[in-house]
């Protein structure tokens, strides 16, 4: 495991490429909250590989669960602590596009100037994030059956064998290619404000 130390060393070095450090420690690493318990990691991902008809290898873990720290903006170096959720993500095309298709569908059969001030807010940061090949279920807009699907199958797999005092939530990129960009334009940012 790296330590928070020894992670802004990594990113102190500008030989270590911004990619290199999302592919070596948020995606190589095993995690945080499995260590010594590398078997229950795999358990959990094929569990939401199962569910999803997915292979193991398309299912990771992010987040501060991850690296034991937190490399978010708004909590920057907060460790892991009782309250955190583990965050996993799917990378596949195939439930990217589903989703897509899904609420595509669901968009087009509602009446959109039906909506209230909250969900014009949260219609266009459901947006921001597709944008970027990021579909976070928790920014779904209205009251997109999928949502609440997607919501039941990770609260039926939190607080209990994987997470034990967790809360389990999921996402999912598109692609490799965007999961990478995103994550190496947090480490740019990260790098270029100096908080090293």
């Amino acid at each position: 495991m790296i330590t928070v130390d020894e992670f802004k060393i990594k990113l102190g070095d500008k030989s270590i490429s911004d990619l290199d450090i999302v592919q070596r420690y948020l995606t190589h690493e095993p995690p945080f909250v499995f260590e010594g318990n590398e078997d229950n990691y795999f358990k959990l991902k094929r569990t939401v590989a199962q569910h999803f008809e997915l292979n193991p290898q398309e299912v990771i873990m992010i987040g501060s669960a991850k690296l034991g720290f937190s490399i978010s903006p708004r909590k920057l170096w907060n460790p892991f602590h009782d309250e955190s959720d583990i965050d996993m993500v799917i990378i596949s095309a195939t439930i990217f596009d589903k989703f897509w298709k899904d609420l595509y569908d669901f968009n087009f059969n509602i009446n959109l100037t039906d909506r209230t001030e909250k969900e014009e807010k949260q219609y266009y940061r459901f947006l921001e994030y597709f944008f970027r090949g990021w579909l976070r279920p928790d920014v779904f807009p209205f009251s997109y059956v999928g949502r609440k699907e997607w919501e039941g199958f990770f609260k039926s797999i939190s607080y209990g064998e994987f997470g034990e005092q967790h809360k389990i939530s999921g996402a999912v990129f598109r692609d490799w290619g965007f999961y990478e960009a995103y994550h190496t334009s947090n480490i740019r940012e990260i790098r270029n404000g100096g908080v090293v």
